[in-house]
């Protein structure tokens, strides 16, 4: 029991006031402890991989680090998917996982496996204890990656009564210095100086929208905003933001307006990206984030400090969005008289559901949704705040983090598609736990994996299925509706605080949408 409290009180001192517990024996000892302590926030799951994610959102809306807390054995192994996401989006997870004796390691005894180095690459760093070596220090750590503490417990767990917790009034985490290279301000500004860069901005923490925002409205370089930046469609770059969809980064490319790109936040969606290391190989790049990933396999310019931006003087405004402007603005309205024109297809309803969202939580899955809402949703109605899972890019655990992610006083809306929705059934287990309350999951079933059908033509990657997730809002006691099309007038929609709406795209629609579409830009 001492030992127990030594962590917990360790990870307080720390700034840990959110604790995510899957409650088990082995781990017993911190589950008496944090039944008697009040002060701290104990979300309560039966499933490790969900509540890895969900602790994952917790840390993107609070900006402070969250515990998960497992008992031993296959438990653990359940947090790995979390861990990979954690370390590329630069999330402090903490993983504290229960374990038996030492001497059991090897054995093959009952939930006893190699605990220590279960997540290799995917922590900044594996903390062994047992009661004969029970320091424990979260100095002098980045927390830019998930951090591993493995608790040996001998028998029997609760040795004595249960300590209590100090909660202190200030925190003392304390983060390394972020390092910027001497001379990486000068260079940003020889960049930006001498280069005519089309800038790309993907997601960012919500304390930076600031900044950025007010460097693009001051530089006024052609700039490609995606969703989850949260400064897509906003009303101060109207005169510089391409609106037309990502094929309008390749026309601007071509046709050489701009030379070069300046990434800032997060690793962009867009398949541009992926094409700079090999179509656009020579383009140079510079890329401001807030981790040191740079999201090319090639050597570009890279500061992990967005804070740079506010630093950055130019000689003169980037003069190239003019040209960019008019072509843009003419695509931009074939594509809304596109989505006009099929409201039933899987664009007409993202464009046409996205009006409901102004001023909303928005978090975005992975796959089709996140791109489907760049090139189709309204920059008429933009979100409060949009986040997704980018770090890692996988489907699982979306609707976890989602609901981790949720702001308690607006409306919290979720697009994920029909699998990924099914890689996390027992995500909704939480809801009752959380202070939102206003929760809207919007399942786009179209019946597999279509995002391979255009890339592959194969029904073998697409898992088709005939589905209907009815049965699963029941399951959880949420309302459920299924929509063939968007109902037009709001009062028509009459929202429950916890529904699930299952959109049915009409498929013929949708192929017709992307003929055109692609039609459009062939002229």
């Amino acid at each position: 029991m001492e030992l127990a409290a030594k962590v917990i009180q360790e990870l307080v001192h720390t700034g840990v006031r959110e604790f995510i517990l899957c409650a088990g024996a082995r781990n017993s000892p911190m589950v008496h402890i944090l039944d008697e302590c009040k002060h701290l926030k104990v979300y309560s799951f039966f499933e490790e991989r969900a509540a890895g994610f969900f602790a994952l959102g917790r840390i993107a809306s609070t900006r402070r680090p969250v515990a998960v807390i497992t008992t031993s054995g296959t438990a653990v192994a359940e947090l790995l998917p979390a861990a990979v996401e954690g370390t590329y989006s630069s999330l402090p997870l903490i993983m504290v996982t229960a374990d038996r004796p030492k001497h059991y390691r090897g054995s093959g005894a009952p939930q006893t496996i190699e605990q220590v180095g279960i997540f290799s690459y995917y922590n900044e760093v594996a903390l062994d204890l047992d009661s004969e070596n029970s320091h424990l220090s979260f100095k002098s750590l980045s927390w830019k990656k998930p951090i591993h503490v493995n608790v040996s417990f001998e028998e029997p767990l609760i040795d004595g009564p249960v300590p209590q917790i100090h909660i202190p009034s200030v925190s003392e985490r304390t983060k390394l210095p972020v390092q910027i290279p001497l001379g990486t301000l000068k260079e940003m500004e020889t960049f930006v100086n001498t280069h005519k860069p089309l800038v790309m901005v993907g997601i960012l923490p919500e304390k930076a929208y600031g900044t950025v925002l007010d460097f693009l409205k001051q530089y006024k370089a052609p700039v490609y905003c995606e969703g989850i930046s949260s400064l897509r469609g906003h009303p101060d770059l109207k005169d510089v933001e391409i609106r037309s969809g990502e094929k309008m980064i390749h026309r601007v490319l071509e046709m050489g307006v701009c030379d070069s790109i300046l990434r800032i936040g997060g690793i962009p969606t867009a398949r541009v990206w992926r094409d700079l290391e090999d179509k656009y190989k020579e383009l140079p790049v510079f890329s401001v984030s807030f981790n040191h990933f740079t999201g090319l396999s090639r050597p570009v310019q890279h500061c992990n400090s967005l804070d740079l931006l506010s630093q950055v003087e130019f000689s003169y405004p980037h003069h190239e969005n003019v040209k960019v402007n008019i072509e843009d603005a003419a695509r931009a309205t074939q594509i809304r008289q596109l989505l006009d024109k099929y409201p039933d297809s899987e664009q007409g309803m993202i464009y046409a559901i996205s009006k409901r969202m102004k001023g909303s939580s928005v978090y975005l899955g992975n796959s089709l949704p996140i791109r489907e809402w760049d090139s189709s949703s309204s920059h008429d109605f933009p979100p409060a705040r949009v986040a997704a899972n980018r770090g890692a890019n996988g489907i699982d655990g979306q609707i976890s983090t989602f609901l981790g992610w949720a702001h308690p006083e607006l409306e919290n809306w979720c697009l994920v598609g029909d699998l990924t929705a099914l890689y996390d059934l027992s995500s909704l287990w939480v809801t009752s736990q959380l202070d939102a309350k206003k929760f809207r999951v919007v399942v786009i079933n179209n019946g597999g994996g279509q995002i391979f059908h255009r890339m592959f033509k194969k029904e073998i990657f697409i898992n088709k299925h005939q589905i209907s997730f009815e049965s699963w809002a029941k399951m959880w006691n949420w309302s459920y509706d299924k929509w063939h099309t968007i109902p037009e007038d709001n009062k028509e929609l009459n929202l429950a605080d916890h529904q699930i709406i299952e959109l049915s795209p009409n498929w013929e629609h949708t192929q017709e949408f992307w003929k055109e579409y692609d039609s459009l830009w062939k002229e």
